[in-house]
């Protein structure tokens, strides 16, 4: 069995749940524009999710998308955008399960941190709202310094955080090309968060792991 020294996970939909939290935010969106209510809750929320993309869809375009299917809904694409990128953030919750691995992991003075993707103000956001900001030893958003996965650069600098050797630093994420392909570039062994997949599609090499809860890491870490 395979042991590291270190690990750096992405967040959502790999400590977080990013698809319950996009549900909740177009469950309320549904409610708060009667535009949309010409088709029923569940089939406009389900067409919603599919334009999402699990969450690679440029926003702009998945409002334009929004906005020809329902004319009624009268904000432009950009405010729709704005707003999203706020409201998003205040549907996250915590993951108890999650946090719990990642307590035992400080309990156990395992190396670990977060590197994720995405806007500064809405990922910070849901580092509060998910209860992760007290708990991770580092949380590295590389927009912020006007980078993103997967440049190796960003994954050096998580190792560089975790002070541990690439090939001894676990990367875990749920996307196969910007977390898994990312960090398999320098050298990192990597777990693939199937989060509701059916199975790795995107060929070889393929991830050191395959799992649906960072629990099951556990036994590599400890």
């Amino acid at each position: 069995m395979p042991h590291y020294a270190a690990v750096v996970f992405d967040m959502d939909d790999t400590i977080i749940s990013r698809t319950d939290a996009f549900r909740r935010y177009l469950e309320r969106f549904y409610t708060e524009n009667p535009a949309l209510h010409d088709h029923p809750r569940e089939s406009a929320i389900q067409v919603m999710i599919d334009w999402d993309g699990h969450g690679e869809t440029n926003k702009i375009e998945y409002f334009k998308m929004l906005k020809a299917e329902w004319p009624g809904v009268t904000e432009s694409p950009e405010k729709l955008t704005n707003q999203f990128w706020a409201q998003l953030a205040e549907e996250v919750v915590p993951d108890p399960s999650s946090n719990e691995v990642l307590e035992q992991l400080n309990h156990a003075g395992v190396p670990w941190g977060i590197l994720t993707n995405g806007q500064s103000k809405m990922q910070r956001r849901k580092t509060v709202k998910a209860e992760l900001e007290s708990l991770a030893p580092f949380i590295l958003i590389p927009s912020e310094f006007d980078d993103q996965k997967p440049s190796p650069a960003v994954f050096q600098r998580a190792i560089e955080e975790t002070g541990s050797l690439a090939s001894e630093t676990l990367f875990v994420g749920d996307n196969p090309m910007t977390d898994i392909r990312g960090a398999q570039s320098i050298g990192m062994p990597t777990a693939w968060m199937r989060a509701g997949k059916s199975g790795w599609t995107s060929g070889s090499p393929e991830p050191d792991h395959i799992v649906d809860h960072v629990r099951e890491l556990l036994p590599f870490l400890i």
